[in-house]
């Protein structure tokens, strides 16, 4: 799943807090990085199967991580692989 418009100061536990209902595997967050090397406020983390993916996107869109609210979508796990490359 694709994250957008997390906190720049947010931190691996919160992503994890805010997507505890739903069988995420752990450790797969990634934090974007810009061109400058500073956190862009986008992310990415990995789900079970594609049906949970679905499930969070649905009940999570637009709901508030800190204080921004985030967009999700569901993105294939090739994109998952090419987060922050080139």
């Amino acid at each position: 799943m694709k994250i957008r418009g997390l906190p720049y100061q947010v931190r691996y536990e919160e992503i994890a807090d805010f997507f505890r209902d739903f069988r995420y595997i752990e450790k797969s967050a990634i934090l974007g990085v810009g061109g400058d090397g500073r956190k862009n406020g986008f992310g990415s983390i990995l789900f079970e199967d594609h049906e949970e993916a679905n499930g969070a996107a649905k009940k999570l869109d637009g709901l508030y991580v800190g204080e921004r609210y985030v967009e999700l979508s569901v993105i294939s796990y090739g994109d998952y692989l090419k987060f922050n490359g080139p």
